[in-house]
């Protein structure tokens, strides 16, 4: 049987397409944990944890917490500082009221951390005040829970002490499944001590071991082994052969399943073994023999193990989950009548444990089918770094081991239905389905339809592309814009000004700037008066943190003199232009994310594109006939170069609409020479028309990327080197300039992508 299991797996393993699947699952993986953790305006990147690891290296978990203590407490008084000084941003008296108010309550915070604010040096490590903020507040709040594990441990025993002392007053609840619960959660707690817990922060584990992308390439990749090693054996009618063989009947069957065991553990190897080299690469792990409660999302877990010991328990139970889904899917087909139905048996399973763990409420009487699903046992950081038992006529049960007896009893009854379907012979071969007989497709009936089905159904070059684009289109509608207390000001001031120049708005422009002009005056009179001796430097420096508070937003202020320079001189109109600088590019770096999703799906999805026929020889034939090769080469080009222009408007539309729910877009109609960035450009176009042409230039980069890339298809005449060298000309100068080497974007097409941001 163990041959048979090797030759098994020779047999899909030695396959060039097999292999280069795997290898493209592996970089979608990693592709992937890159993409999911790029660092948004309140999000901290990978490497501040890294920071944060090597600032506390070589600490006891006592100067941890005194370091943690003082990053929380420099936070805090700098968020207070901002907070006051948002208060003071808003004309009249009110403001000034309530930020005196506030002062009032934490006396002499603002006085200790305005100077820090205003030099920036809060941020040890990140690059932003929001980053530092929710870094420090993740951090600080897992901390806190770890080492409050023993009051945990004590409030867990103390709770089935309070319920003997309700029985002995004849509470009669005892029998009860609570109280119960209550007995049984207590013993399950009553050997745990907090000796080994060492709190570390939970980033590098959480993330390598709760990639819900990882899991689904697990799945993917157990369909395509199954479909492999079963599915096309039974389609080319080679079980008639298998049978007869001397080792064909049960040694046979045992052998797939070997076979099937050994690739679940080989793939759960490798996929999350990308995702801990990442991890290992970005963050680092600090402490694998620490107790697995010292990862914060880990605390309750009833479980005496380390957390090598969890990633090792964990990953053999994933493999042992695929093992069963693997199992049902080879019965399934060794029934069935149809190709396509264990493929659509197995999306259904995938999709029934998707809708039953995400809409079933955690607290609620089904809780039982929200865990005992392909997703629930999946979720491995569930099964074991928490606590629950399963209410079962009355009586606790462990989640645990009702999951694993779910599990064993799957996979056994899987395979020995496998087995006892296989050595019947019932079903060695699929009937011809419907799908068969209808031919909702005519292939030679129109040229471009014809070129449009196989590039873009059967070579998937439809799916990839749509993959892409509403990843992109995920990624926008997701990102977080954070308004600060600058750009609130800002935001304030254009918006009563939207419009055309009136005498009102002009003498509100007027006066601001007399306010501003009489703050400087008097902090210069305190300076001189300073100098001079007449105040001391301590009442001195606070008169002036008051007058600075004011003076704090005459940059932004600034922004609208600006404005209304140009408009007195020139002509025009104000238009509040924050929104339009981050939906053209101007303020972040998306459109270069953008263009690398781009760029990859269109690698992916064309590369392939003209090669095709270069695979059976096509070429020799097509070109001898009355449409000839070049009309073919026609069509095909302009297919792909339609589906790569229709990608951009995507990404576009997704942040435009989240974009205007902070930064309002208004003022389509006025000239683009309204906004100060692009004043100076040298056709008057209104900004829907300057939006228009930023489109348009969208979409001519990608048709470019199409061209070069449908290029190399052509004359390397495979998909390997056209897929190698597209991502050479075009992915890996993007990753570049993601990097840190901004030179390495003009080797590309993002100035022609972005050019609205580079001019």
């Amino acid at each position: 049987m163990f041959r048979l299991a090797g030759y098994e797996l020779w047999k899909i393993w030695g396959g060039r397409s097999f292999r280069l699947s795997v290898c493209v699952l592996l970089l979608l993986n990693l592709f992937l944990l890159w993409y999911g953790n790029l660092p948004g305006e309140d999000t901290p990147p990978l490497a501040a944890y890294k920071a944060f690891g090597r600032e506390t290296a070589g600490m006891t978990q006592e100067e941890k917490g005194e370091y943690l203590l003082v990053l929380k407490e420099t936070m805090d008084g700098v968020l207070f500082v901002q907070e006051v000084l948002g208060l003071r941003g808003f004309s009249g008296e009110m403001g000034e009221t309530l930020a005196e108010q506030a002062m009032e309550e934490k006396p002499g915070v603002f006085e200790a951390y305005y100077e820090l604010y205003q030099s920036g040096e809060y941020c040890r490590l990140t690059d932003s005040l929001w980053r530092e903020h929710a870094l420090i507040e993740e951090l600080y709040g897992e901390w806190s829970k770890v080492t409050g594990y023993g009051d945990y441990l004590r409030s867990v025993q103390e709770r089935r002490g309070t319920l003997s002392a309700i029985g002995i007053f004849g509470g009669g609840e005892e029998n009860s499944f609570s109280a119960r619960n209550i007995q049984k959660s207590a013993g399950d707690y009553e050997h745990l001590t907090g000796s080994r817990v060492r709190w570390m922060p939970s980033k590098a584990l959480s993330g390598a071991m709760e990639s819900i992308w990882t899991d689904l390439f697990l799945l993917v990749s157990v369909f395509s082994f199954v479909g492999r090693q079963t599915m096309e054996e039974k389609e080319k009618g080679l079980f008639y052969i298998i049978r007869a063989t001397k080792n064909g009947l049960v040694p046979g069957i045992l052998g797939k399943f070997a076979a099937l065991g050994i690739y679940c553990i080989a793939a759960v190897a490798l996929l999350y073994g990308v995702n801990f080299g990442f991890y290992e690469w970005n963050v680092g792990f600090r402490d694998w023999d620490a107790a697995l409660q010292s990862v914060a999302p880990y605390m309750e877990s009833s479980l005496e193990i380390t957390v090598w010991q969890y990633i090792l328990l964990s990953l053999f139970t994933k493999a042992f989950v695929m093992f069963g889904f693997g199992a049902v899917l080879t019965a399934l087909s060794i029934r069935a009548e149809r190709i396509f139905l264990p493929y659509l048996a197995g999306i259904g399973i995938c999709g029934g444990s998707y809708i039953l763990y995400t809409t079933i409420p955690a607290a609620s009487g089904g809780v039982l089918f929200k865990y005992l699903n392909l997703m629930g046992m999946l979720k491995t950081e569930s099964l074991y770094g928490a606590y629950l038992n399963f209410n079962l006529f009355g009586q606790p049960v462990s989640r645990t081991a009702v999951i694993w007896t779910a599990v064993l009893g799957l996979a056994g009854c899987a395979a020995a239905a496998g087995v006892l379907l296989f050595v019947r012979g019932g079903h060695l071969e699929f009937r011809p389905g419907i799908l068969r007989r209808k031919r909702f497709f005519r292939p030679h009936s129109c040229l471009l339809r014809h070129e449009g089905y196989k590039i873009m159904v059967m070579n998937r070059a439809g799916v990839v592309l749509l993959f892409f684009a509403v990843l992109a289109g995920y990624r926008e509608w997701n990102h977080s814009y954070g308004l600060s207390v600058w750009e609130e000001y800002y935001q304030d001031m254009m918006l009563r000004l939207e419009g055309e120049m009136t005498q009102e708005k002009e003498a509100l422009i007027l006066a601001e700037q007399d306010r501003y002009e009489e703050a400087f005056a008097l902090i210069q009179r305190i300076e001189e008066m300073i100098s001079a001796g007449v105040l001391d430097q301590e009442t001195g420096e606070n008169m002036k943190s008051e007058l600075s508070a004011v003076t704090a937003f005459y940059p932004s202020f600034c922004r609208v003199l600006q404005q209304y320079e140009r408009i007195r001189t020139e002509g025009g109109a104000f238009v509040y232009d924050t929104g339009y600088r981050y939906l053209l590019g101007c303020m972040n770096e998306e459109d270069l994310i953008n263009l690398l999703l781009f760029s990859c799906g269109i690698i992916l999805a064309f590369g392939n594109g003209i090669a095709m026929e270069d695979r059976n020889g096509s070429w020799a034939l097509l070109s001898a006939t009355r449409i000839g090769k070049r009309r073919i080469l026609a069509c095909k080009t302009a297919l792909c170069v339609t589906a790569s222009a229709a990608v951009p408007p995507v990404a576009f539309v997704c942040r435009a609409v989240r974009l205007s729910g902070i930064y309002p877009l208004h003022g389509l109609t006025a000239s683009i020479r309204s906004i100060p960035i692009w004043q100076d450009f040298w056709a008057d176009l209104p900004v829907w028309g300057f939006c228009a042409l930023y489109l348009l230039s969208q979409a001519a980069a990608l048709i470019l990327v199409t061209l070069a890339v449908l290029l190399l298809s052509w004359r390397r005449r495979d998909a390997v080197p056209a897929y190698f060298f597209g991502a050479l000309i075009f992915a890996v100068p993007l990753v570049l300039k993601i990097l840190g080497f901004s030179f390495a974007g003009y080797f590309s097409v993002y100035p022609l992508y972005s050019w609205p941001g580079v001019l």
